[in-house]
Formats: structure tokens, C-alpha cells, sequence
């Protein structure tokens, strides 16, 4: 598994910390539920998010298991501390730190072992952020590119999330969605034509299509217009003007481990 831990699969999965692209729902988690100055990024990658709160005068450590993001973060002058040690079983005293925020790296690790070792450590509160379990697209025998990335151990639904810290001392856990997909965007590449250069199986592809091949002769130039006409409907008439759900891609948990 270890070989999977690649700069390579870190760019082909668009891993923010490693890429210095902050997800901007990411910088949010941290501004609006960090507290203290002494902060723990537990998995820090290429040590993007360490060096944004650095910037702001907090002391940051950042913890890897592999060197070759550390390096990065050091090819990049990425300030900080960092330190190349695994998670679940951290170098640091008790109650070293007074927040740690832990995004994208339980799924990849004994979560049991790291949460209770993030919590050891730390004094007021973990930021946790994990993938949270497909269970909409898997239905249809599609998924998102994130859940390819076979570095990934589990996925997590709210109820299995909790139940894992749970099992840390704690005076309360809240858990919101992350990372939504819109489902206006998702479906307009669904349906999505093809207008110069569409066959036979894309006419058969839906109701609506095969009635309009009853209309027009197939292949001509009129059918086109007609097909981009009737996408532009879709679209502009009834996606952009309707009212849908989006599909979460991710899980955070606020996690505070002492009174605040």
C-alpha cells in the first residue's frame, strides 16, 4: 500500500495540501472552528494548510508519514515545523497541542489507533474531515474520481463516523456534510449531447429522443438544431430554474474534547 503514496497520486487526486490549491470549504472548517495557537496538522501532506495558518502567526506542526511530501513542503519554503511520523502512534507528550485538525487522512490509516492518538495530544478540539460513504451514485453504477483513489481503506457514513469518536473523552461532536457536488451540474453532463457527432445509440438513449427522431430524419443537419435546442431547454429552461438537492462528497467533525 505504501508505494500508493505517491507526489503522482497526490496531483492525480487533486490533494489541496500538496497542490497549495486551499479548498476553500476547507479554509472555512479552520477559521471558523480553530481555536487556540498551538495547532497539530495530523497528515499534512505537502504542508499547504500548515504554512496559511503560520502565515498567521500561529505556532504550526505539521506530521507526515512520508518523506516525500515533507520534502516538498520544504522544496516549496513552505513555513512551519514539520516532523515525518505516522499518526497513530505520534512523538508528541499529552495534551501537547490545543487544536488539531486532521483532513483526508483517517480513511487511510487505523482510525481507531489515530483518533485516539489525536486526542491524547491535543487539549480543546479536533477538525476531522473524511470522505463520506457514497451512497447515492452507487446506485447507478456511477461514482465521483475521489472514491477511485485506492490509497483509501473505508469510506464513512455519519453514524459510523460518530461511533468512532465516541470512543475518545469528550464534551461533544457535531458533524455537517462537505464538499458538495451540484446536482444541476452533475445532471447537465448527464445529459449532455453530442450535437455534431451523434449515433444511433445516443438517439436511443431516452424517450424524448427517440420521439424526436419520428420528427426529423437522422443525421441531418436539422436534427442537430433540433437536438442543441431541445438541450438548451433542459438547461436553461428547467435545470437552471429547478430547486435540487446537492450531493455531499465529504464528512467534518467538530470534535470538542473540553469545555470551551
Amino acid at each position: 500500500m505504501d508505494e500508493l503514496y505517491s507526489l503522482e497520486n497526490a496531483q492525480k487526486f487533486n490533494w489541496s495540501s500538496v497542490n497549495g490549491n486551499l479548498n476553500p470549504e476547507r479554509v472555512s472548517h479552520i477559521e471558523n472552528h480553530l481555536v487556540g495557537k498551538k495547532i497539530l496538522d495530523a497528515g499534512c501532506g505537502g504542508g499547504a494548510y500548515v504554512e496559511f495558518l503560520a502565515q498567521k502567526g500561529l505556532e504550526v506542526t505539521g506530521v507526515d508519514k512520508y518523506a516525500q511530501f515533507l520534502q516538498l513542503a520544504k522544496e516549496e519554503g513552505r513555513i512551519g515545523t514539520y516532523v515525518q511520523e505516522d499518526i497513530t502512534s505520534l512523538p508528541f507528550p499529552d495534551k501537547a497541542f490545543e487544536c488539531t485538525y486532521c483532513f483526508d487522512v483517517l480513511e487511510h490509516v487505523n482510525d481507531m489507533l489515530a483518533v485516539q492518538e489525536l486526542a491524547r495530544v491535543t487539549t480543546k478540539r479536533l477538525i476531522i474531515a473524511v470522505p463520506k460513504e457514497d451512497e447515492i451514485m452507487n446506485k447507478f453504477n456511477l461514482t465521483f474520481l475521489h472514491y477511485q483513489d485506492k490509497t483509501h481503506l473505508r469510506n464513512y457514513t455519519e453514524s459510523s463516523l460518530r461511533k468512532l469518536l465516541s470512543g475518545i473523552d469528550c464534551c461533544n461532536i457535531r458533524i455537517f456534510p462537505e464538499l458538495a457536488i451540484p446536482t444541476r451540474n452533475l445532471v447537465r453532463q448527464v445529459i449532455q449531447l453530442d450535437v455534431d457527432g451523434f449515433t444511433k445509440k445516443h438517439m436511443k438513449s431516452s424517450l424524448a429522443k427517440i420521439k424526436l427522431k419520428q420528427i426529423v430524419g437522422f443525421g441531418t443537419s436539422k436534427s442537430q438544431s433540433l437536438y442543441q435546442e431541445f438541450y438548451d431547454f433542459l438547461t436553461n429552461e428547467l435545470l437552471d430554474k429547478a430547486s435540487y438537492q446537492d450531493i455531499p462528497t465529504g464528512l467534518v467533525a467538530v470534535v470538542d474534547l473540553a469545555s470551551l
